[in-house]
């Protein structure tokens, strides 16, 4: 809850603004003599300082910037001609408003009393009554407060904070310099140690041998002396005695060379940290307390309520959570959407809740925490709460869920189906709370801000919406990972485990694993980004991702660590590339490029919507595969084929094709040619391989109405070929040719 102190604080921000405003207005007005621009400038910030004065309270601000606004507004209208005499009682009333504000700052109060003759001259100006002729001195304006807050424009903001993501480069790529320079040492360390085991061995191994063979050194001076009294040398033992001699004075370098790297790595920790201390305190500038945007949806809730006719007390905690400027902008209307529709179609009105033994009032809870770097904003009421069986039974009525799969997934995994457009499990449409568009734009809305969402209930208890949202977005952790010996990267908020490829070795065929009692689908990083090669990874790392609810997996070869970066857009040549979210460059000066980890799994999370309201399971007269990499295409498609009550599955590449093939009966195949990873004319060459697919009818769907490409496909084994666009008439005659609406039937 924002108490009365925050409100003063903020007033004090606003305060000081304006009143330098009316400052440097008067000044230009004494100097320069009446202008409009100028004079609108002080009416505006005398009306503002008035409307904020008046929010916390203090009425003598309120009642002497009044009369100053009404002076301004005659002015401006024309209703009164400026005179130079008129600047002592508007001196003197600035004056007076930063003495109050002065006081306000230091004992919270409003102490001076207010000159009365001082308005009264101000209204007898206004009204005409009396204008000063006479020639006073001019007041000088009093010390204005010192303040502990100044106010930032917010693209200065952002400027700092990108350079601070250069900082963030470069300080990476010191860290990797760090690294490499370590290794040096180690192995230079490693080397004299060699160098100098090599040197004693030698030495020891040659003193034994001159002694075995009673080898004299000859020389005058050591006649009179035998070998116990007197150490020889001979020319072999001085040279390995100065090789001894420069390797210790080279080991010893090496020594005082490792301190000074652990110096410096101690001043580069002492820098980093220094660095994340710095990106926190920028970032903090642009934090706005999350309380401002929940009471604010609060007040919204209540009218809403008002015009249901329903009653409800809305508790918010944690108030003083902040979040980023980007972030606290895009939150309202997700968050008011949920809560819209927690009203509508959770509260119970007042009798039915009685019945229920409910207090007749509808409690909502709004409460925001930290977590780490994330915000966890948990949306709970006491309502009518979510049929998990209804939300089941209109899964599958849709083909979002089959039967079968239904009864391995979890309730808050089948709940999460509600975020699918069009999904409602009320039967009336209400625009007033969103439903027709269902929860959908919530979920888009959040996964825009690489947030998530869950949903948990228990019916005719409660519903508790789960959003969790990053507390800025200018600063990302990311997990690097290397596929082909290219360097990626994706962003940690989605990401809920890390499990090891070998553990799951039936992972190759089934595609899916199953990982804490949950089946969780599972695709190939590389087989998505390059060409597949029927190359087999036997060892790699599985990415675990939690898609409000919905998980998925993505093997990738090697793991690399954690990071945090400022990511750059890929620019507008390279916009079309919609699977990256931008890139960074690492410490070693390589570009990185960031994942969008749904748009891996698009397909997914896009369900079809049907129009038929009735719930009764309808029959399918076929299967047809529709393989195409424009998901526009594919829908169009899905929608035209399911009218006519065929099952369809969709794949936007050829091994996603022949993936499906091997698991789902297939009665037609409509294939576009180019494509990533597999095209159409490998598919068709693939498939006509394959002796169980020799009868499979293939009709090609392309853009590319050329002889030469229809001959191209016909040749390879296709049975059909047609140039896009597409009507219904055109797809109705080809199943008719394919006799594909006669096949068996087969039930949903």
């Amino acid at each position: 809850m924002i108490t009365q102190n925050d409100l003063i604080r903020y007033f004090f921000v606003e305060a000081e603004e304006h009143l330098n405003t009316l400052i440097e207005g008067i000044e230009e007005l004494e100097n320069k003599g009446f202008n409009k621009d100028t004079v609108e400038a002080l009416f505006r910030a005398t009306h503002t300082l008035k409307g904020s004065a008046s929010l916390v309270k203090f009425e003598k601000l309120v009642t002497v910037a009044h009369k100053l606004e009404d002076l301004f507004e005659a002015l401006l209208k024309g209703d009164l001609k400026y005179q130079e005499s008129f600047i002592y009682p508007i001196k003197n009333s600035v004056n007076t408003l930063v003495t109050l504000v002065n006081e306000i700052s230091q004992t919270g109060q409003e102490k001076s009393e207010i000159n009365k003759a001082l308005l009264e001259s101000i209204e007898n100006i206004v009204t005409k009554k009396a204008v000063p002729t006479e020639y006073i001195e001019i007041p000088t304006f009093e010390v204005m407060p010192i303040l502990n807050t100044v106010r930032v424009d917010i693209g200065l903001i952002e400027s700092i904070l990108t350079s601070l993501g250069e900082v963030l480069v470069q300080k990476n790529t010191v860290a990797d310099k760090e690294k490499q320079l370590n290794d040096i040492l180690e192995e230079m360390s490693k080397s004299i140690k060699k160098l100098l085991n090599e040197i004693n061995t030698f030495s020891d191994r040659y003193w034994i041998m001159t002694q075995e063979k009673d080898q004299k050194v000859i020389d005058s001076f050591f006649v009179d002396f035998s070998d116990l009294e007197f150490d020889r040398y001979d020319e072999y033992h001085i040279f390995l005695r100065k090789l001894q001699e420069i390797t210790n004075d080279i080991n010893e370098s090496l020594i005082s060379l490792f301190e000074l790297m652990n110096d410096i790595s101690y001043t580069f920790k002492n820098l980093g940290r220094e660095i994340n201390f710095l990106k926190d305190y920028l970032l903090e500038m642009r934090m706005i307390p999350i309380g401002r945007l929940l009471h604010r949806i609060s007040e919204s809730a209540k009218d809403i309520a008002r015009k249901l006719g329903k009653m409800i007390d809305i508790e918010i905690k944690g108030s003083d959570i902040k979040i980023d400027k980007p972030i606290f902008d895009s939150l309202y209307e997700p968050l008011i959407h949920i809560i819209r529709n927690a009203i509508d179609h959770g509260i119970e009105k007042q009798e039915e809740r009685a019945k229920l033994g409910k207090p007749q009032i509808g409690k909502i809870l709004i409460e925001a925490k930290k977590e780490g770097r994330n915000i966890v904003i948990k949306i709970k009421d006491d309502g009518k709460g979510i049929d998990f069986e209804k939300v089941k039974e209109i899964a599958i009525y849709k083909g979002l869920l089959n039967p079968n799969q239904a009864q391995s997934l979890t309730k808050e995994e089948i709940l999460s189906y509600i975020f699918a457009p069009g999904f409602s499990t009320s039967e009336d449409v209400d625009f007033q709370s969103g439903r027709g568009m269902g929860l959908n734009i919530v979920k888009t809305a959040i996964s825009k801000l690489k947030g998530t969402i869950e949903i948990s209930s228990e019916l005719n208890k409660q519903t508790i919406f789960t959003v969790k949202i990053p507390q800025s977005l200018t600063v990302t952790n990311l997990l690097i990972f290397k596929s082909r010996n290219i360097e990626f990267a994706i962003p940690v908020g989605y990401l809920e485990e890390i499990l090891y490829l070998e553990d799951f070795p039936q992972l190759q065929t089934e595609r899916v694993i199953i990982h804490k009692n949950k089946t969780i689908p599972v695709k190939f990083f590389s087989e998505f980004f390059f060409s597949s090669n029927g190359k087999v990874l036997d060892k790699g790392f599985i990415i675990v991702f939690n898609f409000s609810g919905i998980r998925k997996g993505l093997v990738v070869e090697e793991i690399l660590g954690h990071e945090e970066a400022t990511i750059l857009p890929l620019g507008k040549f390279l916009e079309g590339l919609t699977q990256y979210t931008g890139y960074f460059i690492s410490g070693k000066g390589t570009p990185r490029y960031v994942i969008d980890p749904l748009k891996i799994f698009e397909e997914e999370f896009i369900f079809a919507s049907v129009q038929d309201k009735s719930f009764e399971p309808y029959i399918y007269t076929g299967s047809v595969l529709v393989v195409d990499d424009s998901i526009s295409v594919r829908k169009s498609l899905q929608s035209i084929l399911e009218n006519k009550k065929i099952r369809v599955f969709t794949a936007k590449d050829g091994v996603e094709a022949l993936n499906i093939l091997e698991n789902k009966s297939i009665d037609l195949i409509i294939t576009d040619l180019e494509m990533p990873i597999m095209h159409g004319y490998e598919l068709i060459s693939r498939i006509r391989k394959d002796l169980r697919f020799k009868d499979l009818p293939i009709v090609v769907l392309t853009s590319r109405g050329t002889k030469k490409h229809e001959e191209k496909a016909i040749s390879l084994g296709a049975d059909g070929y047609i140039v896009k666009p597409f009507d219904d008439n055109v797809i109705s005659e080809i199943l008719k040719r394919f006799q594909i609406l006669k096949n068996n039937l087969t039930t949903q």
